[in-house]
């Protein structure tokens, strides 16, 4: 008499005989995992960037244009998309696909700091993680290089502000000088500011006035009245010289035109020096970057998912199909013995 058989020899002396009923059901799970994107949902790949910017030698308003909303921003320069394009390596490459949002928390003078969040969706796990990787390296190259889109941005910003003065100034001075000269007056100390603190041409004559009266009165109380005479004379050159630079003395128009070639002159140098904070506030900025990456949704979107469907939908349906043909097999012989 024949060794009774165990149940578990018994199956696997079942699946030998029946092995072909997975074939069909490998055919289907491959079908399943190919078309299994179009419910599972994209890929989408997460960055988090830990954005900090701290300025070490800061100079009033020197870092306005090195915070985080400007790093943001730097993310929509054409420059950046470029490279970010060029890092991908496919020219045809839709840079709006990527979905960026800044979370500021907290921007004080020389510090800003913030969470810069971008995301890509995209069929294949793989690619989206490749995109996302693409835009982390350019983000934080140029965020942080000393020659870098972020400190340049800045830098190019404030020297066109200054050229545009500069290029007025020189503009209204070259239409003022020819109407100054003709009333012999120097051109440069009329459009020089009045706000500075250097002494002017006006002040020096003022002083000068002062010490000739000074003079006049020794000369009349010593009873040298004609040196008096003469150092009265000079007093009255000197007072028609002071006031033909003087304000006032002007017709409206060609006031207009002073007092406008004054303002731009003070504008041409105030923005010089605030190129020059700018520069300084570049050269000792610091700037941290911490990125840490998520990933959801695309289950089928790599090679694993997919072989993963295959094999379930293979041995869950396989399994119950021919569990299911011998059962039936079983009730049909037991059926014909009767």
């Amino acid at each position: 008499m024949p060794p009774r058989t165990s149940g578990l020899q018994r199956d696997l002396n079942l699946l030998k005989r029946r092995w072909w009923v997975f074939v069909p059901f490998l055919l289907i799970g491959v079908l399943i995992a190919l078309s299994f994107n179009s419910f599972a949902g994209k890929a989408n790949a997460v960055a988090s960037m830990q954005l900090e910017t701290t300025v070490q030698q800061l100079t009033a308003g020197g870092d306005r244009g090195l915070r985080v909303f400007e790093a943001q921003s730097m993310a929509s320069d054409p420059r950046f998309k470029q490279k970010v394009v060029e890092a991908i390596g496919d020219r045809k490459f839709d840079y709006a696909r990527f979905s960026i949002a800044l979370t500021p928390i907290s921007v004080a003078d020389g510090v800003s700091r913030g969470v810069l969040t971008v995301s890509i969706q995209d069929q294949e796990r793989a690619t989206a993680e490749r995109y996302r990787a693409a835009f982390v390296e350019v983000f934080t190259k140029e965020y942080q290089a000393a020659d870098g889109l972020y400190r340049e941005r800045f830098i190019t910003k404030i020297q066109k502000t200054a050229d545009t003065f500069e290029r007025q100034f020189f503009d209204t001075y070259a239409d003022l000088r020819p109407k100054l000269e003709a009333l012999n007056l120097p051109v440069d100390e009329m459009v020089r500011p009045r706000n500075t603190t250097a002494v002017s041409l006006l002040d020096e004559l003022n002083k000068q006035e002062a010490e000739l009266i000074r003079k006049s009165s020794e000369q009349e109380a010593a009873g040298d009245t004609a040196n008096a005479a003469v150092t009265r004379r000079a007093i009255t050159l000197l007072r028609q010289q002071r006031d033909a630079m003087a304000d006032g003395g002007f017709p409206v128009e060609l006031q207009a035109e002073i007092d406008h070639a004054r303002t731009l002159n003070e504008k041409k140098h105030e923005s010089y020096g605030n190129l020059n904070n700018a520069i300084v506030a570049v050269t000792s900025a610091q700037s941290d970057v911490d990125v840490s990456y998520s990933f959801s949704g695309g289950l089928s979107g790599s090679n694993k998912g997919r072989i993963a469907i295959v094999f379930a939908v293979t041995i869950i349906f396989g399994l119950i199909a021919i569990y299911t043909i011998e059962w039936l097999s079983q009730i049909r012989s037991h059926n014909q013995e009767l």
